[in-house]
């Protein structure tokens, strides 16, 4: 596997240059034949080609993960599996370069798919810094076994959830009505991502809803490092697209000083908060997970998920979210 990541690394530029999108044998349920369709459907051959490099590398390292999985629980061989993370790293660092020197051209792709780009060369910059620079290299010999596979797990876990997230978004510039849960099937990942996203939007919940009562130094105190922690553990669980509204928030929280002003902006963020564990407790993944009204301890009203305007009625526009 070594030489498959390492290899490909190296002959970036020369694969680039002399080898089409490689399609899959035709299967209508595989992921690669349906973005081969998709890419077989763009009229401009400029943009055909950047799009399928960077779908052809996206599925590239999508499927070395899918080789590093296996390795997770061997704890005895954790330096090498993140030796491994790293080749990655570096193999979807050149993606990142490829999008922002030959993809990031106005006077060759549109803007929604300028837009997207840009998104995806973020993501994936978000999401390395997130694995690779947050925290130090693991050995095996000087920390718990637990907390080894724990990160090696979450590492595993953030770079697919990112890659995936990014092929399913360039997908849908091309073809709306895709599904991305046809592309992937990892419904174990999504499993375990979405009941952490449960509890930790839960605890957070919990912490505006204190803030609210009383927006004291204290209580605004502990809602910040709240914030800061689901931030840096638990915000990449999300769609990309919730980010905005959620940092958007946050930045209201953190510009009123006014006490009642304060408690409003904490109330419509509660909403927005209540809204995303409502949706995420939907998931298909959990739907034989919670039982009828299991968890409603952390939603405020019956009518929780819901964004009320002062009128009582439902604003959803306001606080849409697409977990």
């Amino acid at each position: 596997m070594t030489n498959l990541i390492s290899n490909s690394s190296c002959v970036t530029n020369i694969v680039r240059s002399t080898q089409p999108f490689r399609p899959a044998t035709p299967d209508p349920d595989d992921c690669r034949s349906q973005i081969s369709c998709v890419v077989s459907d763009i009229e401009s051959p400029g943009v055909r080609e950047i799009v399928a490099v960077v779908f052809n590398d996206l599925l590239r390292l999508l499927e070395c993960l899918d080789l590093i999985e296996v390795h997770l629980r061997k704890v005895e061989f954790a330096e090498q599996t993140f030796e491994l993370f790293q080749l990655i790293h570096d193999d979807a660092r050149v993606l990142v370069g490829f999008i922002q020197t030959k993809g990031l051209k106005p006077e060759i792709v549109q803007q929604e798919l300028f837009d997207t780009l840009d998104g995806i060369s973020f993501a994936i910059n978000h999401d390395l810094q997130r694995v690779f620079e947050a925290s130090p290299k693991p050995s095996a010999s000087g920390n718990n076994s637990h907390a080894i596979v724990g990160r090696l797990y979450r590492a595993h876990d953030v770079l697919t959830n990112c890659l995936q997230q990014s092929t399913i978004t360039l997908a849908m510039v091309f073809d709306p009505q895709l599904d991305g849960a046809t592309l992937f099937n990892n419904s174990d990942m999504r499993f375990r991502q979405s009941l952490q996203l449960c509890e930790d939007l839960g605890q957070l919940i919990q912490l505006v809803s204190t803030s609210e009562d009383n927006p004291n130094q204290v209580e605004c105190g502990a809602l910040v490092l709240g914030i800061q922690k689901f931030r840096n553990e638990s915000m990449e669980l999300l769609m990309y697209s919730d980010w905005p509204q959620f940092e958007s928030l946050c930045e209201q929280i953190d510009s009123q000083p006014d006490t009642q002003q304060l408690r409003d902006v904490l109330h419509q963020f509660r909403c927005y908060l209540e809204t995303l564990l409502g949706q995420v407790r939907m998931r298909a993944v959990l739907a034989n997970v919670f039982p009828l009204g299991f968890g409603d301890n952390h939603f405020s009203s019956p009518n929780f998920g819901h964004a009320q305007l002062a009128d009582g009625e439902l604003d959803w526009n306001r606080l849409a979210v697409a977990v």
